[in-house]
């Protein structure tokens, strides 16, 4: 008597029935047990969540509303600016293109400068130089070039002749701006600057076509000879002095292509690394700190 009423019985809890192989994407809900799972939202454009088909095309007609806008302050402001507006273009150079099915194949250790252009059918032996702004055009004619080969700045090597093919051999040195068509040039030859050799050509071993010259068709230039002119015609024989400094030219050239190509692929932070290198050294000196003993210790300043 007088105590307080016992609390009322607790439920028993519910119990679910585990999702058998059949229907185990209904999820608890349907079985009358528990609540429902809810559907994680998504990650869409730029990070944002969202979690259907309408916050979809809520956030793509905001990203495009955003660009519309920068579109129009970009010519506003260069608007204001007149004259004196720079405009930033996107380059659509490429150094190595295809036409179609035809693929240039180079080999990995020739150089390509950033500036020249490889076109369709051409392929390319090691320790090749194509020097910057020169075009091979292998779109109608194929082009073969042999090891140890340099192809000078703004030299052209193409031809319109269906099925033929501009043949460089090993070790041909193609002066800047020469241009050589559906022609062949065997091994050790020497095109000079700004000479043309014409389609059906043939220059022959260690020959030497001198500057502005021009070879006709089916013209044939002998081994060891200079040809020279418009038409080039025979000059002389090449002395023996005269081929070994063309050949160190030729070896000169591959150097510095090997050079060129380390320099040309260096990354942002090699290329910011040397310009750090060289205003320490502007700023240090060398025997000096080597007398300190702090030259071994920090050889160079580096950037990171």
């Amino acid at each position: 008597g007088g105590g307080a009423p016992p609390p009322p019985p607790r439920p028993p809890p519910t119990t679910t029935t585990p999702p058998t192989s059949r229907g185990q994407g209904s999820g608890r809900a349907a079985r009358g047990g528990g609540r429902p799972l809810a559907a994680a939202p998504r990650r869409g454009v730029a990070g944002v969540r969202h979690g259907g088909r309408d916050d979809d095309i809520r956030v793509v007609s905001m990203a495009g509303v955003f660009r519309a806008v920068g579109r129009a302050l970009e010519k506003f402001g260069t608007s204001l600016q007149g004259e004196y507006a720079v405009l930033e273009q996107l380059s659509r150079h490429r150094e190595v293109m295809a036409i179609g099915s035809k693929k240039p194949a180079i080999a990995q250790v020739s150089f390509i400068a950033p500036s020249a252009n490889v076109v369709g059918d051409v392929q390319i032996d090691k320790n090749v130089g194509v020097w910057y702004g020169a075009v091979l055009n292998g779109d109608v004619a194929k082009i073969r070039i042999g090891e140890n080969s340099m192809i000078k700045d703004r030299a052209v090597l193409s031809s319109l002749s269906s099925g033929s093919t501009v043949n460089i051999g090993k070790n041909v040195l193609i002066g800047q701006g020469a241009v050589v068509g559906a022609a062949t040039i065997e091994d050790g030859a020497t095109i000079g600057m700004g000479a043309t050799v014409s389609d059906g050509a043939v220059v022959q071993k260690g020959a030497f076509v001198a500057p502005g010259s021009i070879v006709d068709s089916q013209t044939t230039v002998p081994a060891g000879q200079i040809f020279a002119g418009a038409p080039a015609k025979f000059l002389r024989n090449l002395s023996a002095s005269e081929a070994q400094s063309l050949a160190r030219a030729l070896h000169n050239y591959a150097e510095l292509s090997w050079k060129h190509s380390q320099e040309n692929n260096k990354s942002f932070l090699e290329v910011e690394q040397d310009k750090s290198d060289v205003k320490w050294r502007h700023e240090r000196s060398e025997d000096y700190d080597s007398s300190l003993g702090t030259l071994e210790k920090n050889p160079r300043a580096q950037v990171w």
